[in-house]
């Protein structure tokens, strides 16, 4: 299994017994996993360095969201390359208003900086995986319904301020991120839906 971006899957992959290889362009979360079973490759996860397939699967656990769209076509065709069949989980960005609003601030405050946190519809990534060549043969969305405590998400919520205050996040989301908790607790929220999607490659070779 080729795991593109190195972490909760990487170990959960590991404890059901796969042969895995982690990539990641980010050496401290490779570091994590130094000494463990996986094959570990620091590289752009758009350029990486195999060239036929190798791998029964090509695994994108809350990976894509963080990459620039544009880009999408060329990681997923790379992942057919290497892969018959392709398993992407991504964040379901409706269903709950304070998420939705929790995430578009996010989303912002990310590409003030430069980065991506920009999480699509199913049609978006269905669309995108056939696209590239996948057969779908399983999307399916689990449903998230247990509210997160409030002196839980107030802790989730400082330590993302002070993270972004070390990145240089503009002040402007800081203060959203802030008024935000007030909505939160008078409205509730829980993490969103999670999207799962399998593919085949329809790739004979």
């Amino acid at each position: 299994v080729i795991d593109f971006g190195v972490g909760e899957s990487t170990q959960k992959l590991l404890e059901l017994g796969a042969r895995v290889i982690a990539i990641d362009k980010d050496k401290e979360k490779l570091r994590k996993y130094v000494g463990s079973d996986a094959s570990l490759i620091q590289c752009d996860i758009t350029k990486i360095p195999f060239h036929a397939k190798i791998a029964d699967l090509a695994v994108f656990y809350f990976t894509l969201h963080e990459i620039d769209p544009s880009l999408h076509r060329d990681v997923i065709l790379s992942a057919r390359r290497v892969s018959s069949k392709i398993m992407v989980v991504e964040p379901f960005p409706s269903g709950c208003p304070a998420y939705e609003i929790y995430a578009d601030i996010w989303r912002r405050a990310m590409h003030s900086i430069g980065k991506f946190e920009d999480y699509q519809k199913a049609s978006y990534w269905k669309r995108l995986i056939e696209d590239c060549g996948f057969k779908i043969v399983i999307s399916k969305r689990i449903k998230q319904k247990v509210k997160i405590p409030f002196k839980v998400l107030r802790k989730i919520v400082q330590n993302t301020i002070k993270e972004w205050k070390k990145a240089n996040v503009n002040v402007r989301y800081i203060w959203e991120m802030e008024k935000f908790l007030d909505f939160a607790n008078t409205k509730g929220m829980h993490w969103s839906d999670l999207l799962v999607i399998i593919g085949i490659s329809s790739d004979k070779e």
